[in-house]
C-alpha cells in the first residue's frame, strides 16, 4: 500500500529506483486488490476464510511474480498459474482462481505426502533465467537483487518465492500420481501421426447463411415466444459513474537542439585536430545541457509521484471523506462523469495504462473496483497512465446488469431468432445437398456439376491439403484438413458448419507422406500424449475439488 511508502520515509532515499519499480505494474498496489481498503475477509474456500493478506501471499502477489518472471523468459511459473486458474476471464479473476487452486493444491500435498526437498527447490530456482548472469548461469547477485529490489513491492519475501517454487514442483508430482496407470499406446499414436502426415486433394462448394436469413420474417408472436424461455440471457450492460483526478507533472518543455553556428574563416582554416577538438567541446556542452534538462524533468516527476503518494495516504486516513479538500489543496481539478458503460467510456478514462504487465485501459481497472462496507473501497489505487500521469478515481454510482424488458430486448431477440433459424435451415440444406450430390456422383457426373444441381455455389478444387495447410479464409473453411483427414477417397465429409456459411467437401485423393524420422516423431508424439493425459487428469481433478470447495466471494456480500 502507498501509506507504507509514506510512513517509512527512509525508502525515499532510493528515489528513481522506487519510482521505476512502481511503474512496472502501473500502480502502487503491491499486488493487492484494486481498492484501497484492506484487512477484510474476502474468500472462503472449503469452509476456511482467507483475508486480503493471505490472498496476496498465495494469490495476487505470486501471479504478478510469475508475470514478472515471464518477461525474463521463464515460462514455467506462469504456466503453473494458468493451470491452477483454469477458466479465468480477467486479471482479478485470474488471481482469485489461482489462489483457490493453490489452496486446494496445498491440501493435496498433505493428502498425498508430496513435499519437494530443498535441493529440488534450489535446482529449480537456479535454472530460472530471471536469476541468470551474462553467461546464462545462475548468478547469486542477480538472485539477491531480485529478492531485495523486486518482489518486496509485491508484498512478498524470499520464503514466498521458495514456497511458490515448491508448489510448482508439487503440482508436477501430483500430475504424475493422478495419471499413474494411464498408458499411451504407441501403435495408436503412430496411426494418429500418420493421419496428420497425409496429403489430400479435395473438391468443395459452399452455402451462405444470408440466403436463408433473407427468407425469415418473424412475427411479433414468434419473437416473443422465442424470447420468453431465454429472457434471462438478455441483460442490460453495467454502467458506472466516477469522480476522478488526472495528475500531470509540470515538466519543463523539451527544447530543440541549438543549431550549429556557421563556420568562421578561422575555423575553416584550422587543422583537422583543432576542428575535432572544437566539435568535441560543442558535443560535450550539448550533452551537459540535455542531461540538466533530463534531470529537471526527472525531479519534477519524482515530486509529482510523491504528491500522489501523500495524497493517497491522507485519503485513506480520512476514509475518503477528504477527497475534494485534498484535491483542492494540491490544485487538482476533480472531474465527474455521467453513467457510462465500459464500451463508451470518456476518452480521459480510456487512456492506456503505463508500463503494466496487464496492459489495457484505465477504465478497465476502474470497472474492477469492488465496493465493500469500507468507504475507502470506492477509490482505486493511483493508476499510472499516459507518459507521466496518474489517475485517481472514486466510484460514485453503479447500475448493475439487469434483465431487459421485452421492449428493450426485442431487437436483439429478433436478430438472434433469425440467426438461430437461419443456422438450422442452412444445416438442414447442407445435409440434403450431401444426399443429392452423392446420388449425382454415383451417376458418374463430376463434383462441380453435382454441387450446382444441389444449389451450392463456387465449387473449387484444392490440392495438397496437409495438416499445416492454411486455408483461404474467403473461400475455404478453417478446419478443412481436420474435417477430411479420415474420409476415404470418393467420399464426402460431414458438412462443415461455420457461423455464416456451410461447406460440402468431397475427397478426391489422399496419400501418406513418408517421414524419414518417423521413429523419433512417434517418440515425441508419445511423450506429448502422456503430458496431455497428465494435464487432462489434473484439470478434471482440480475442477472436482473446486466444486467441492464451494468457494464464496465474501467481498461481494458486503
Amino acid at each position: 500500500m502507498i501509506e507504507k511508502i509514506h510512513r517509512y520515509k527512509g525508502l525515499l532515499v532510493f528515489g528513481l529506483v522506487l519510482v521505476a519499480a512502481a511503474f512496472v505494474f502501473g500502480d502502487f498496489s503491491r499486488g493487492r486488490s484494486n481498492s484501497l481498503g484492506g484487512g477484510v475477509a474476502i474468500l472462503r474456500v472449503a469452509g476456511k476464510t482467507y483475508d486480503e493478506k493471505s490472498f496476496n501471499k498465495l494469490g495476487s502477489g505470486p501471479v504478478n511474480l510469475a508475470q514478472m518472471m515471464l518477461r525474463s523468459g521463464d515460462y514455467a511459473p506462469y504456466q503453473f498459474v494458468i493451470e491452477l486458474a483454469k477458466g479465468a476471464t480477467s486479471e482479478s479473476d485470474l488471481a482469485e482462481k489461482f489462489f483457490t487452486g493453490r489452496v486446494l493444491l496445498r491440501d493435496a500435498k498433505a493428502e498425498f505426502g508430496i513435499y519437494p526437498g530443498e535441493e529440488e527447490v534450489s535446482a529449480l530456482i537456479r535454472s530460472m533465467k530471471a536469476f541468470a548472469g551474462p553467461d546464462q548461469a545462475f548468478n547469486p547477485k542477480a538472485y539477491r537483487d531480485f529478492i531485495d529490489k523486486s518482489i518486496g513491492r509485491l508484498g512478498l519475501t524470499e520464503n514466498d518465492l521458495l514456497d511458490f517454487a515448491a508448489d510448482l514442483l508439487a503440482s508436477r508430482k501430483l500430475k504424475a500420481i493422478l495419471s499413474a496407470g494411464l498408458g499411451t499406446d504407441r501403435d495408436t499414436v503412430a496411426k494418429t501421426l500418420a493421419i496428420s502426415k497425409q496429403q489430400i486433394n479435395a473438391d468443395l462448394a459452399r452455402l451462405d447463411i444470408s440466403t436463408f436469413e433473407d427468407k425469415i420474417q418473424p412475427t411479433e408472436e414468434d419473437i416473443k415466444a422465442y424470447w420468453e424461455p431465454i429472457k434471462d440471457a438478455f441483460m442490460t450492460t453495467p454502467r458506472r459513474k466516477f469522480s476522478y483526478i488526472l495528475v500531470t507533472p509540470e515538466l519543463p518543455p523539451e527544447t530543440a537542439a541549438d543549431p550549429d553556428a556557421p563556420e568562421s574563416l578561422a575555423e575553416a582554416a584550422a587543422t583537422d585536430e583543432v576542428k575535432a577538438a572544437a566539435r568535441k567541446k560543442k558535443d560535450e556542452a550539448k550533452a551537459l545541457k540535455a542531461a540538466a534538462a533530463a534531470e529537471e524533468r526527472r525531479r519534477k516527476q519524482v515530486e509529482t509521484d510523491k504528491l500522489v503518494d501523500d495524497f493517497t495516504y491522507q485519503l485513506e486516513e480520512s476514509k475518503g471523506a477528504e477527497f475534494e479538500a485534498l484535491a483542492k489543496g494540491n490544485g487538482w481539478e476533480i472531474k465527474t462523469t455521467d453513467f457510462f458503460t465500459l464500451a463508451d467510456a470518456p476518452a480521459e478514462l480510456a487512456i492506456k495504462v503505463r508500463a503494466s504487465t496487464r496492459g489495457g485501459k484505465a477504465v478497465e481497472e476502474l470497472f474492477n473496483i469492488r465496493q465493500t462496507s469500507d468507504p475507502v473501497s470506492k477509490f482505486h489505487q493511483p493508476i499510472a497512465v499516459g507518459d507521466n500521469q496518474w489517475l485517481v478515481a472514486r466510484l460514485d454510482g453503479e447500475e448493475k446488469a439487469r434483465e431487459k424488458t421485452f421492449g428493450e430486448a426485442r431487437a436483439d431477440a429478433r436478430a438472434q431468432f433469425i440467426a438461430d433459424k437461419a443456422a438450422a435451415d442452412m444445416k438442414a440444406a447442407a445435409e440434403a445437398a450431401i444426399t443429392a450430390i452423392k446420388a449425382t456422383l454415383a451417376a458418374g457426373k463430376p463434383f462441380a456439376e453435382a454441387a450446382k444441381e444441389a444449389g451450392l455455389s463456387d465449387a473449387k478444387t484444392v490440392a495438397a491439403i496437409t495438416s499445416s495447410y492454411k486455408p483461404d479464409g474467403a473461400t475455404e473453411p478453417q478446419n478443412l484438413f481436420q474435417a477430411i483427414a479420415t474420409v476415404d477417397p470418393g467420399g464426402i465429409a460431414d458438412p462443415i458448419i461455420e457461423s455464416d456459411r456451410a461447406f460440402i467437401v468431397h475427397v478426391a485423393k489422399r496419400e501418406v507422406v513418408k517421414d524419414p524420422n518417423s521413429a523419433a516423431s512417434i517418440d515425441a508424439a508419445v511423450t506429448s500424449a502422456s503430458t496431455q493425459n497428465e494435464t487432462l487428469v489434473f484439470d478434471s481433478w482440480l475442477t472436482a475439488r473446486v466444486d467441492d470447495a464451494k468457494v464464496e466471494q465474501l467481498y461481494k456480500k458486503r
